[in-house]
């Protein structure tokens, strides 16, 4: 009998143990006015979920920026006014990661991921995506999904989630794991560390019936908030747009096209039933100067983030959306001089990649020229330069770099440029 990989093998047995679980009606939280007293089951579940986030949080890069911290928590207040008493009081983490994704788990933390903050655009099309994420909470869904993973249902659902993680399996399977390079950092975390929690969360959702309901409960909330009740179906017409230009690392479930596309429908079927009159109404909130201000610095941060994964468009139309909103962000500039070093080393002439490298050294000058005090314009200047055989220009931008930043890591190699240098 052929050995099960190990990605399936704690699939398998996470879902069948689920399956274990008592099957009975789940009411959402505080219904009918109701304290929030989780059943014995869920309490494990709950604890289960704490360790999971947890290691999860020791292996991803967060994006810690308070302002949008306490931005995106006012936004989910105004989504949740009054939570039952004794539930979980959903918050956001906003993770370092170009890939399509917010996913929420019982604790009541959400994870939204950089690159689903960029392909928004504004405060409406945000709350959409939290609004379905605090459903996923207060509907107890991780619950409902546990108690009915039994029998045929658990095996058919391991199978579409093998499906998911073919690229996890691969990398376990093939010589050296390359196939993980093509899995994004949170994705490889969530995979590697075996968590079958943040797997359906993020990965495989918790069925059509719950994913539906957190459809039409998200909008509810965004109408009783006073959002623009048609910028759901536009959110997620954005994000199924994003996902066609991007590559094998959106294994996410909201980087799944056939998914997307049901989230588009569905939006649309309820927008245009029980919420035509509010979708029409005068006085709604589409957009805030707060979630221009606020998400910009994330979306920099992004285009970052895809210049490492080498989607010079995506992070190019990042960075000219954030330039165009503040033109003076130093490290915006930076970044831009990345972009066009690195396309660069792509170039199909000589004259290109000399267009190119002027236009990198420009940028590099202009974000050193806006903050003086900025270091990293300097090493990229200094590598720019000696690069070019231009050695005076070279060494200075060195040594500006290390005035700057005398400790920083790579101040050691620094220091082997300018010794050849100063030869």
């Amino acid at each position: 009998m052929p050995r099960t990989p190990r990605g399936l093998a704690w699939v398998l047995a996470a879902i069948l143990a689920a399956g274990a679980c008592a099957r009975g009606d789940v009411a959402p939280m505080g219904a009918g006015d109701r304290p929030y007293t989780p059943d014995p089951d869920e309490r494990a579940l709950v604890a289960r979920a704490e360790r999971e986030q947890e290691a999860l949080l020791g292996r991803i890069r967060t994006h810690d920026d308070r302002a949008l911290a306490r931005y995106l928590g006012a936004v989910v207040a105004r989504l949740h006014p009054a939570g039952a008493a004794g539930a979980p009081a959903p918050t956001v983490t906003v993770v370092r990661d170009p890939t399509l994704s917010a996913f929420a788990l019982p604790t009541g933390r959400i994870f939204l991921h950089t690159g689903l903050l960029a392909a928004l655009e504004n405060e409406a099309q945000l709350a959409t995506i939290l609004a379905r994420e605090i459903t996923h909470v207060t509907h107890r869904h991780a619950l409902r999904s546990e108690r009915e993973a039994r029998g045929t249902r658990a095996l058919s659902r391991m199978a579409e989630m093998a499906a998911n993680l073919g690229l996890a399996v691969a990398a376990e399977t093939a010589p050296g794991g390359a196939a993980s390079a093509v899995l994004s950092e949170t994705a490889n975390a969530i995979l590697g560390l075996r968590l079958p929690l943040a797997t359906v969360a993020a990965v495989q959702g918790h069925g059509r019936d719950l994913e539906r309901e957190a459809d039409r409960e998200g909008i509810e909330r965004l109408v009783k908030a006073g959002y623009a009740a048609g910028e759901a179906r536009t959110a997620f017409e954005r994000l199924l747009a994003a996902r066609r230009e991007r590559g094998p690392v959106e294994v996410f479930f909201l980087g799944s096209q056939a998914r997307l596309r049901e989230r588009v429908d569905s939006a649309k079927a309820i927008v245009a039933g029980k919420f035509a009159a509010a979708a029409a109404g005068p006085g709604r909130v589409t957009d805030t100067a707060d979630f221009r201000e606020r998400v910009r610095v994330a979306v920099r941060d992004n285009a970052h983030e895809d210049l490492r994964l080498g989607r010079f468009e995506l992070a190019r139309a990042q960075l000219a959306r954030v330039l165009a909103a503040a033109p003076d962000d130093p490290v915006a500039h930076l970044y831009d001089g990345d972009l066009r070093r690195l396309q660069a080393q792509r170039a199909r002439s000589a004259g290109e990649r000399a267009s190119l490298l002027r236009d990198a050294l420009e940028r590099y000058t202009r974000a050193a020229r806006l903050d003086p005090d900025f270091a990293d314009p300097y090493r990229q200047l200094g590598l720019l330069h000696y690069q070019e055989r231009d050695r005076e220009r070279a060494r200075a931008a060195f040594e500006r770099y290390v005035a700057l930043r005398p400790d920083a890591p790579d101040v050691p190699r620094i220091r082997e440029y300018l010794a050849e240098l100063g030869r």
